[in-house]
């Protein structure tokens, strides 16, 4: 933990690593490793971080394991500036992006670490570019060879193609 209250001029160095850590049922964050740089500055805090990691999930497609390298390197001002959170509806600069509302008095690195990783974690991971999915009938995966559905019961429309193709044809009329 580090009490923020005892940072010196100087700031602070933190490097530190952890084996794995849970995200959710099916990912983690493996071999995480980071470098934190805190520098106080008046009432507010300046943060250099910089973290690896290998999310370890599945594929969003076949369900495959993915293993993704994350390399991430975020600077941002700690503020405990009450302010920042009560100030209403105003124009947002470019510099109020890189300011977080910190109220704490101490923090956690692992924490940070994992937080500013988990920020960056894409939103769909694929195996591969081609990825051909799951058979949506049998559940066979596409990428180790076809499956044995009959194939017009495989290239059904879905209920939203339908309902496209339904609304194209009566505005067609």
């Amino acid at each position: 933990m580090i009490d923020l209250a005892k940072l010196t001029d100087e700031g602070l160095h933190l490097d530190g690593s952890i084996a794995s850590v849970r995200l959710g049922e099916n990912d983690a964050l493996a071999s995480l490793n980071w470098k934190i740089f805190i520098l106080p500055s008046g009432e507010d805090f300046y943060f250099d971080v910089q973290a690896r990691a290998v999310y370890e999930c599945t594929c969003c497609r076949c369900l495959e394991p993915v293993d993704v390298p994350l390399a991430i390197h975020s600077q941002f001002l700690g503020s405990r500036d009450r302010a920042l959170v009560t100030r209403g509806s105003h124009t947002l600069g470019t510099q109020d992006l890189d300011v977080v509302y910190m109220p704490e008095e101490t923090l956690d690195e692992e924490a940070m670490a994992k937080e500013q990783l988990v920020l960056q974690l894409p939103m769909q991971v694929l195996c591969k570019d081609g990825c051909l999915g799951l058979c949506s009938i049998c559940g066979k995966n596409w990428n180790k060879g076809p499956c044995t559905c009959r194939p017009e019961r495989a290239k059904t429309q879905g209920a939203l193609a339908r309902a496209l193709t339904e609304a194209k044809l009566g505005s067609d009329a």
